[in-house]
């Protein structure tokens, strides 16, 4: 009984050792190594010292031009968009952030899917496991979730979705502004569906406009400025705005919504409904440096 008993302490201690060098490993790797996506979540989350920081989903990380505002205004500036996600993630990078430095400006770019409607919130929270050794982000996901406090407690649990795209990225090691370009064009049978045909008029998620409210409540006592933006759509797309018309409105919060500007009604500058082209970003960048302006007096 004594050597079983002893056998098995060896090999959960061998488990732990493993655990405990894997993570620590993986740890290494996208602190030092990695560039890409996985480079870019490392640097928003204990690197960023920009003025200007954006927050959102893919239509974040695919429509704001990190080098044309500070070419333009003069002001540093990141883009810390995570395709696939929204508030859920950005409010506990956040919480890392806000505890290091805070910005000038944060730039939130409003997508419904991911920042307003009802969904599978769960799945938003594996880019933020990895960065539970920060006590900020591990109370944050267990407020979310108290099933993950024992399951986080193991590092490579923590990283299990992230090994390939970690080894992937140290390919792609180089400096990165977290900007990702498209390059294609909007199919033609997008182009020629009706306009409004697509209408998404859908209850707001209540725990998504705690958290949506809860940034900006934290962001003006850090002092810093904060802007909701709902970037361009193609002309076809109709979302349901009033939720985060809401919170600007009760919060004294800039909402510039530009879903249906010039710019919806170009096929020239699309990727697809939701995604501005390289050229699209472009343009969309002049229409909001010049509105920034308005608003900041340090965007003058």
């Amino acid at each position: 009984m004594k050597k079983f008993l002893k056998n098995i302490a060896i090999f959960f201690a061998i488990v732990a050792v493993v655990d405990f060098s894997i993570g620590k490993l993986f740890h290494y790797l996208q602190a030092n190594m990695a560039g890409g996506r996985t480079g870019a979540e490392y640097y928003i989350c204990e690197r960023a010292t920009e003025d200007v920081i954006i927050m959102g989903s893919s239509r974040a990380s695919h429509h704001y031009i990190p080098e044309r505002i500070s070419e333009d205004l003069g002001i540093s500036c990141f883009n810390g968009g995570q395709d696939g996600n929204g508030i859920i993630l950005q409010y506990g990078r956040w919480k890392m952030m806000s505890k290091r430095y805070t910005p000038k400006l944060v730039i939130y770019d409003v997508t419904p899917d991911f920042d307003l409607f009802e969904n599978d919130n769960e799945r938003y929270i594996d880019r933020l496991k990895p960065y539970c050794y920060n006590p900020e982000v591990r109370d944050y996901v267990c407020s979310l979730y108290p099933e993950e406090k024992l399951k986080l407690f193991s590092k490579l649990y923590r990283n299990n979705y992230k090994f390939l795209e970690t080894l992937s990225d140290i390919l792609h090691n180089g400096k990165t502004t977290g900007y990702i370009p498209l390059y294609g064009k909007i199919r033609d049978e997008v182009v020629n569906a009706p306009e409004n045909s697509e209408r998404h008029y859908e209850s707001p998620d209540r725990e998504k406009c705690i958290y949506l409210k809860s940034l900006a409540e934290e962001i003006k006592e850090k002092g810093c400025e904060l802007v909701f933006v709902v970037s361009p759509y193609w002309k076809s797309l109709d979302y349901d705005y009033s939720a985060i018309e809401s919170i600007a409105k009760e919060l004294n919060v800039p909402l510039l919504n530009y879903s249906k500007c010039p710019l919806s009604y170009n096929r020239e500058y699309f990727e697809d409904s939701v995604h501005l082209n390289d050229k699209g970003a472009n343009v969309f960048m002049g229409m909001l440096l010049n509105d920034l302006r308005q608003l900041f007096a340090f965007c003058g």
